[in-house]
């Protein structure tokens, strides 16, 4: 059988439930698959599902997943000499894929983009005052959040689901992790990045965990997401359930 726990689309969660609905970008409410509308306030959380996993060592997107355990995965890296030499097919330009059994895969998890985030964000920050400055990173406590963002450690979420959870965005174009959010719309961020001396030409400074860590405005940060190590998936791979 399939991973159960597997899903792609849109989601919103009510209750400690999650239900797949539809959404648009800034929209006062949500759809549920049946059609019918409901306010965004009633939600704890709306967000999108694409899920990722490491095969033979390199990232791939699980696309899709059958009833018997085979996923449909594309390559994720944007490499396609590395496609090819693996049994990818190219369908385009750019995208390869490739049918395996899920079992195969390593380092599953889902990437859940914060679909309010934008709307929350207008909502309870101001835009940045040139010359105003920013809380200084070590000043943050490490459970600082506003509203319940961001969001870390071992969750136990919606549908039986547990994960190891980090919050990321994108600061200049390059991965973050986001450490703690402040009331002033200070954000405390820690590079994701490989590339030591690109994060230190873009302003951040090695701190005493050593993280290359900075302050940066809300208004900083792009593709505002949080990424679920799924704890349950080696398990139920492990298990050799059919």
């Amino acid at each position: 059988m399939g991973y159960p726990l597997y899903r792609r689309g849109t989601f919103a969660v009510l209750d400690g439930e999650s239900y797949p609905v539809s959404y648009r970008a800034g929209a006062d409410e949500f759809r549920f698959s049946d059609g019918g509308p409901a306010p965004v306030q009633l939600c704890e959380r709306v967000f999108s599902v694409q899920v990722y996993a490491t095969y033979r060592g390199h990232g791939i997107l699980v696309d899709d997943v059958d009833s018997l355990g085979t996923a449909r995965i594309m390559e994720a890296e944007w490499d396609g000499d590395w496609a090819t030499e693996n049994g990818f097919v190219q369908q385009n330009a750019y995208e390869y894929f490739k049918e395996v059994d899920l079992r195969d895969l390593r380092n599953y998890y889902e990437k859940q983009s914060d679909l309010l985030f934008p709307r929350w964000r207008e909502t309870r920050f101001a835009r940045p005052v040139e010359g105003h400055p920013l809380r200084a990173e070590e000043s943050f406590d490490a459970s600082e959040t506003i509203d319940g963002r961001p969001r870390s450690g071992i969750l136990a979420g919606e549908d039986g689901r547990v994960a190891a959870v980090t919050t990321r965005a994108e600061y200049l174009g390059y991965p973050c992790e986001i450490a703690g959010i402040a009331a002033d719309g200070s954000v405390a961020v820690h590079s994701l990045g490989a590339d030591e001396a690109q994060a230190e030409a873009d302003g951040f400074a090695l701190a005493a965990n050593g993280r290359w860590a900075k302050t940066v405005h809300i208004y900083d940060l792009a593709r505002y997401h949080e990424h679920h190590a799924d704890l349950l998936f080696d398990q139920w791979r492990d298990s050799g359930s059919n």
